[in-house]
């Protein structure tokens, strides 16, 4: 199963709609476009992942922004479903502010406060941010999500912290400006301000290594750790290489062009067929294939589709159906054959043929089509 981890939406609705936040000229300027780059962001997630994880620190607000933007009704589908789950943030990386000789300027811990580590406490202080949601609905809400959380596992902000100071020693940053000739407990504010979002972003890879999630967020710092996340961004890796091959818009540029589809379709459209093939596909090919071989296993998928009457199993059906059809012309045909004699089986041979062609061509060649990856595209495109 595909789980992808979108922290952008937890990081949106706490800079927009916690309101004694002080917004810079540029965050009111861009609000509009940063809107729909997470609704385009929500949009393709919800396409080519089974799962969504999102991430919440504190007030459940991403869950607000969901119900506000999908309905009670589509919310309460996707967590039925358990199509979505919230990642409540706990650990932290911080820096000391003014250096003390022979201190160590970075350090870990975690949040304890109950709406930053309990679930309930979460999901309520966030579902206040809606002041025309019902009590009844809060309950039904609060009642089925409380078990779909997932906390960091302890000790890996401590691991992240360890792996950096590890890598300022051994020089692993001399590409982001520092030098392990320099005092580590002595760095300049800009440096520590480094190392702290190095260790930042590996704790959140290491979180999504740990729940086996998938993140297409990639970190100035990859190249210090690509070979422990590798398998993190595969999944992406493979959707933009298809993308590539097929000269198509990512989903995000087709959700900014939609014109047959709202944003509430999206619940429905993920549970179409060919949607959910193509998830199925994406899994097994990103289990089973490098992604050096992705070009060919794709086009191999779309050459060589068997339909199901290609199939054994197929065949046998196809072979049933076909003489079921011909029984049925045939006690259409008996009583007149008897009444007219042998002139019948020469005028109705002809239109029992006729009547078999047509079942075939109109209704049971389309299960000899077979699936192939291609049919997402076509899917996708009828929403133009």
């Amino acid at each position: 199963m595909s789980n992808i981890y979108n922290k952008n939406l937890n990081d949106f609705t706490r800079k927009y709609l916690i309101s004694n936040n002080k917004l810079s000229r540029e965050d009111i300027l861009f609000q509009g476009v940063n809107y729909n780059n997470i609704k385009a962001q929500i949009f393709e997630d919800l396409l080519l992942y089974d799962k969504t994880t999102f991430k919440v620190y504190g007030e459940n607000i991403p869950l607000a922004f969901l119900i506000n933007e999908l309905s009670v009704k589509g919310i309460e589908r996707l967590i039925e479903k358990e199509d979505i789950q919230f990642a409540l943030w706990t650990p932290s990386i911080m820096h000391v502010v003014s250096n003390i000789k022979g201190v160590v300027p970075l350090c870990s811990g975690r949040l304890n406060s109950p709406v930053h580590c309990e679930p309930e406490q979460s999901i309520e202080s966030g579902l206040n941010f809606l002041t025309n949601l019902s009590q009844k609905n809060k309950k039904i809400i609060k009642r089925k999500l409380r078990d779909k959380y997932i906390i960091p596992k302890e000790g890996i902000e401590t691991e992240s912290k360890e792996f950096t100071i590890s890598a300022f020693k051994s020089n692993k940053f001399t590409s982001y400006g520092l030098n392990n000739e320099e005092d580590l407990t002595l760095l300049s504010k800009e440096k520590k301000e480094t190392l702290n979002k190095c260790a930042s972003d590996l704790l959140e890879y290491k979180f999504t290594i740990s729940e086996q999630l998938t993140i297409n967020r990639h970190s100035e710092f990859e190249p210090l750790f690509r070979g422990v996340v590798s398998n993190c961004i595969k999944h992406d890796e493979i959707v933009n290489e298809i993308i590539t091959i097929e000269n198509f818009p990512n989903l995000k540029e087709v959700f900014f062009n939609l014109k047959k589809t709202s944003f509430k379709d999206i619940i429905k459209l993920r549970e179409k067929n060919n949607i959910k093939k193509f998830r199925n596909w994406l899994n097994e090919i990103s289990d089973n294939v490098e992604l050096n071989d992705v070009t060919k296993e794709y086009i191999d998928s779309i050459e060589n589709s068997k339909g199901f009457f290609e199939t054994k199993k197929g065949r046998f059906t196809k072979n049933i159906t076909m003489s079921l059809l011909g029984a049925g012309v045939g006690s259409i045909a008996g009583p007149m054959g008897t009444a007219i004699g042998g002139v019948t089986g020469s005028l109705i041979s002809p239109s029992a043929d006729f009547a078999l062609d047509m079942i075939d061509e109109y209704f049971i060649s389309e299960l000899s089509k077979g699936w192939t990856p291609r049919m997402f595209f076509d899917e996708i495109n009828k929403l133009k």
